[in-house]
Order: structure tokens, then sequence, then C-alpha cells
């Protein structure tokens, strides 16, 4: 894996970011870690967001993270029940890398059902059907493939590439979360949120049903009629998005590498 900004690295640039805003951060708790670090500033409600080793992928953090924050600010407006940005949320620079941050929402491990999960997506875009603003195609995975295709021979993604992407650019096109799934909703005391819109988008209403996490039932669930088709084909520009991801990553994972190789060949039959 390439070698990219570390989670302490991380914290060191959430605490100077939160000292240069005059917030409290004598306790900083890493509360996740992937794409991006999340650390919380306490004694500060306060939560940030700092890309990792996502910038393998997406190497200019700045525009995602303020996409992000100005699309989350708008559906908070709105009253949908999102994490809020806090009110000065960034993006800064701190120590060299992108930090956003974000209101804490006090939250558990419990997993949304499908039926509620499938209700909120389609309350979800409503809510962004309003408008949202200028947004890209299928951001997330078209970026994440294009960096893949060019550090990697793969063979198996150089061909799905070739069919899937000039198809996802036919899709039609409305306002989507872009990376929806049961990991990206908090249950809260208050209820569950919406998080994590750094993928915010247009494509086609699949593509937020397109998770492996979301089941039929949470299909079944969403209020208007689905393509199951479409889906299906979602479902593999998603797979094609992991595979993306292991290869510029040079993660170790063959079964996981050979399970979307088998359902990417599956097209060729």
């Amino acid at each position: 894996m390439t070698s990219g900004p570390s989670t302490a690295d991380a914290v060191s640039a959430s605490v100077a970011c939160a000292r240069a805003l005059g917030l409290p951060a004598d306790d900083p708790e890493v509360i996740a870690e992937g794409y991006s670090v999340r650390v919380r500033l306490r004694p500060a409600a306060v939560v940030t967001r700092v890309v990792t080793i996502g910038r393998e992928l997406r190497p200019d953090p700045w525009t995602w993270l303020e996409r992000e924050v100005s699309v989350a600010n708008y559906l908070a407006a709105t009253g949908l029940p999102v994490v809020a940005p806090w009110a000065d949320a960034g993006p800064y620079m701190a120590e060299g890398l992108e930090v956003s941050l974000w209101h804490w929402a006090e939250h558990d491990s419990t997993v949304v059902s499908a039926a509620q999960f499938g209700a909120m997506l389609g309350r979800l875009h409503s809510a962004l059907d309003a408008d949202p603003g200028d947004l890209p195609p299928l951001v997330g995975p078209l970026t994440d493939i294009a960096t893949a295709l060019t550090v990697s021979s793969d063979p198996m993604l150089h061909r799905a590439a070739g069919e899937l992407v000039p198809l996802a650019l036919t899709w039609p096109r409305r306002p989507l979360h872009g990376d929806a799934h049961t990991g990206n909703v908090l249950m809260t005391p208050g209820g569950p949120l919406w998080t994590d819109f750094e993928d915010v988008c247009v494509g086609p209403l699949e593509w937020d049903l397109a998770s492996m996490t979301i089941t039929d039932d949470a299909v079944a669930a969403y209020p208007g009629p689905v393509d199951r088709l479409r889906l299906a084909d979602c479902r593999d520009l998603r797979r094609l998005q992991i595979l993306a991801s292991l290869l510029v990553g040079g993660y170790e994972e063959p079964a996981l590498h050979q399970e979307l190789v088998s359902h990417l060949g599956r097209r060729d039959c």
C-alpha cells in the first residue's frame, strides 16, 4: 500500500485545526478509521474528518470535503435528519491535511432496519430533489476506477471498466447520497441520522441501493419504482469500485478479490 498520512497524522492535524479555531481539544479520540479518520475533539462536541488513505484514490480531498459540507448544510436546513456540519465546518488546511468539522452525535452500534433504511432513502432523495447544487455524475466509483486504471494492469479491472463505465454514463441522473449503506446511518437517541456525504453525486436512484449491505427488503421498502436490471448493473459497478480500491491500495485480500472477479466475470457469460 502506498505510504500516506497516518491516523496519528490525522489526530495531530485535527488538534492543530481545533486550536487555531479556539476549540478545546485536549483529549482527542479516534472514532472511525477508513478512507478517512474521524476524531472526536473532546471536550468540545465536535468531530473532525481527515482524509488519509482515501487520497490514494482521490488525490484532491479538498473538493470532496467542500462538496460534502455544502450538501450536508443544505440537507440540515431542510430538516432532514443528518449529522450537521459544525458552524465553521471548513474545510481547513492543518499540517498539510484537509480537515472538516462536524457536530458530535451520540450514537450506538445498532444497525438501521431494512424497512427503515428504504424509507429513509426515499425521504433523502425527495430532499435532494429541491436543488442541492451542481453535482458530478457518479463521482465516487468513476474516480476510483479511473485511478485504478492508471496504476493496475489487472485484466478484470480493464475488461469490466470497458463495459461498465460507458454504460454508467448513459444512466439517468438525479441527486444521490453516493455512498448510501447501513453503516452511513447513525442510530442516535433522537433517531437515525444520515452521515458521510463525501460521494454525493448525480446518477440513477439504483446506485444508492447498490451497496452489498442493502437487502432485498430494503429495496422493497424504497417508496418508488426500482429498475431491477439497472440495480444489478449498479451492483456490478460497486463491485468494480471495490476491486479498484483493493488494487490501488495493495490490500492482500485474495478471497475478496476472487469473489469480485467471479461476479464481474459472469457479465461475459
